[in-house]
């Protein structure tokens, strides 16, 4: 009851500091109003936080927030804080815990908001160059004006910003033909935490035409790329481009377009696919059949995008949460599944070929196509999927309760298909599920992403969506996916598929690297001397590790013991 009562006070920055701030951005441009900082600081999606924040938790909001419109103004901002000594952060989108304070001081946060041009797009050499805010309907919208597209989207198109997935995943729903976005990057301009400006690739070249994402030297964009922002601020990235046959503009349902009150209805969900493009979907009596399948098509070279999605169709294309939780229970959807999309890059004729080489496919893996007169009302309701190869904001939803955290591991299909399933399957067995769609994976396929042809690299996915106004169900989920990332470091397998190291994974679980952790820790001192940047976030420090209470220590050492893996030591 004490903490109930308990009056969360924000840290605060020296008025020399605040001062310093405003002379960059100007006295509208940053701001320490405790409702201004809220509003602008909506951080840690995941268990962990909103834990954080039962315990009113102060560190978890910023001092201030300071709102910069150029690369300028951001490394200047980043000299002030090295001269004050200042926490800094980043913000984007807010991805999941990574966005919050890193430690209890004061924190400037940096919101790139104010940033959100598409710059350029370059016809000849197909690429697009934006600032850190822009988004993928933008950069979507400027690009098939050109006949242009940057080759995928995620699931929130206008939520997600390629600066921030540039960092860390950069999944698309349709990585098959062209990869993530971090394999489409060609160059990057980020302030580091001294205020130094680092350009990557062929752009470091004075003169030159940026072509390739390699420049002179030591290849700096994968120290860039996966490192959760903890590299420095991106201000502009550049991205290939690809060519795009959908048309100028993208298609809207029969029902026009939605407003606030109606949104929810079924109808605006049915958009067509645009140009060229078509979506066709299947399902599968058991899990063996589904995986075989999705590993023949991967190698067949057809399609633009696979996946298998899982307890993905209850919250996506659920109008209301109380249908989620009705198609779960009830099973409305088929348990195994996939949908591929195929692409007529080249003319009409290669989608008639691509589709007939896809039915050869399902016909040998006991596939059946769900069609108007095969489970029609299910294919109906899976319409939302209709734009899944770029994404708008007409019909987007998740229904689900708060996001918890995940398990992403990666690797071959087949290893990351099953071992997935096995290492879910005894989590949630013995630990209990918070919510009944934390049994995606087990009941039905994990989301399953091909992420590029020939099967040699897929990234599944399990999730853990538990009350957020419920302490013991957030409680749990984060200890499900702690519990399961042990699990899958003590068979060397990778819990986090996308090359990101994060703490505390990356100094409690050495196994990862090996010892990465003693090499980032090096890469840190070198380019955040003053250790204010995001501290904590990829790696500890020696002293930070120190200061860890020995109960974490004992409660990781704990949970290593169980799956069989010496302790860690606090040194």
């Amino acid at each position: 009851m004490a903490s109930e009562n308990k009056k969360v006070i924000p840290n605060k920055i020296s008025p020399e500091a605040y001062q310093a701030l405003e002379d960059v951005v100007g006295p509208e441009w940053v701001s320490q109003d405790r409702a201004v900082v809220e509003t602008y600081s909506r951080f840690s999606v995941d268990a962990a936080g909103q834990l954080r924040k039962h315990q009113k938790d102060p560190t978890t909001m910023p001092a201030c927030i300071v709102l910069p419109q150029s690369t300028e103004e951001v490394q200047a901002i980043m000299r002030v804080a090295n001269r004050f000594r200042l926490q800094v952060i980043p913000f984007t989108n807010g991805m999941i815990s990574f966005s919050g304070p890193t430690t209890p001081l004061p924190t400037i946060c940096v919101h790139v908001s104010r940033m959100n041009r598409v710059l350029d797009i370059d016809e000849e050499n197909m690429t697009a160059t934006l600032e850190a805010y822009a988004d993928y309907g933008q950069l979507q919208a400027e690009a098939m004006k050109r006949g242009l597209w940057n080759g995928g989207s995620p699931l929130a198109t206008t939520l997600c910003k390629l600066s921030s997935q540039a960092t860390f995943a950069g999944i698309w729903q349709t990585d098959l033909k062209y990869g993530t976005l971090n394999r489409n990057i060609v160059s990057t301009k980020v302030v580091l935490p001294t205020g130094d400006i680092l350009i990557t690739g062929s752009d470091t070249v004075s003169g030159s035409n940026c072509l390739w994402e390699f420049g002179p030297g030591p290849d700096l964009l994968s120290m860039v790329r996966g490192s959760a922002g903890t590299a420095g601020i991106i201000t502009e990235v550049k991205v290939k481009l690809h060519s795009w046959t959908g048309g100028t503009d993208l298609p809207e349902p029969p029902a026009g377009r939605p407003c606030i009150r109606d949104y929810h209805e079924p109808k605006y969900d049915t958009a067509p696919p645009p140009q060229r493009v078509k979506l066709l979907w299947v399902e599968f009596p058991d899990y063996d059949s589904e995986v075989k399948a999705l590993h023949e098509v991967a190698h067949s070279g057809i399609g633009m995008g696979l996946n298998a999605t899982g307890v993905y169709n209850s919250y996506y294309c659920s109008q209301t949460q109380e249908m989620t939780l009705e198609r779960v229970k009830n099973k409305f959807f088929p348990a195994y599944n996939c949908y591929v999309i195929l692409y007529g890059v080249t003319s009409d004729r290669q989608i008639e070929y691509e589709e007939k080489i896809f039915r050869e496919i399902m016909a040998e893996n006991k596939g059946t196509f769900l069609t108007e007169d095969h489970k029609g009302d299910v294919l109906y309701a899976l319409a939302p999927w209709n734009l899944d190869c770029i994404r708008h904001v007409t019909g987007f939803r998740m229904n689900r309760f708060f996001y918890g955290g995940s398990i992403v591991p990666g690797g071959l299909l087949k290893d990351t298909a099953y071992k997935t399933r096995e290492i879910w399957s005894r989590t949630i067995n013995a630990m209990g599920e918070t919510y009944i769609t934390d049994r995606g994976g087990i009941d039905d396929t994990p989301f399953l992403y091909a992420i590029e042809r020939g099967s040699r690299f897929w990234l599944s996915e399990a999730d853990v969506y538990p009350d957020p106004m419920d302490v013991e169900k957030l409680d749990k989920a984060r200890a499900l996916t702690v519990a399961a990332v042990t699990d899958f470091v003590s068979q060397k397998f990778p819990p986090i598929g996308m090359g990101v190291s994060i703490e505390p994974l990356t100094t409690f679980f050495p196994e990862q690297g090996p010892n990465a952790h003693l090499f980032f820790r090096k890469i840190r001192k070198i380019f955040d001397p003053n250790s204010i940047y995001t501290a904590g976030r990829q790696v500890f420090s020696e002293e930070e590790v120190k200061a860890i209470p020995q109960e974490m220590f004992d409660a990781i050492n704990g949970l290593r013991a169980k799956y069989g893996m010496p302790p860690v030591e606090k040194k």
